[in-house]
Formats: C-alpha cells, sequence, structure tokens
C-alpha cells in the first residue's frame, strides 16, 4: 500500500508540475491586413519576430 501511495504522488507531482513553462505561449503576433484574431502559440519573441517577417509585417506582443 505505501509502495501504491508513492509512485502515485510522484506522478501527481509530475502532471501537475511538469507541463508548465514547457508548453506556455507567452507572445501574440498580430500579422498585417489579418483578421483581428491574434496567433499567440509562440514561446520567444524571435519565433513570434519570424513568424512576422515571413508574413509580411504586423506586429508581436507579450501576453499578459
Amino acid at each position: 500500500m505505501l509502495r501504491f501511495i508513492t509512485v502515485a504522488t510522484i506522478l501527481g507531482i509530475a502532471v501537475l508540475f511538469g507541463q508548465g513553462p514547457v508548453n506556455a505561449a507567452t507572445f501574440c503576433a498580430q500579422h498585417v491586413g489579418a483578421s483581428p484574431e491574434r496567433d499567440c502559440s509562440f514561446s520567444t519573441l524571435k519565433e513570434c519576430r519570424a513568424s512576422i517577417r515571413a508574413k509580411g509585417g504586423g506586429r508581436c506582443y507579450r501576453m499578459h
């Protein structure tokens, strides 16, 4: 029983704390001429700026 509780605790901690910053998108792009919808799938400003350059301009900003 103690072994089960230990394994369950470790798995619970891994689930709670293992997915945070890795999947966190923190930057959004608004492309020139695009609809008001934004693309907030970027984890770095560098990725966002590359998307803006590739699609002809716009702006990047940090999500709050």
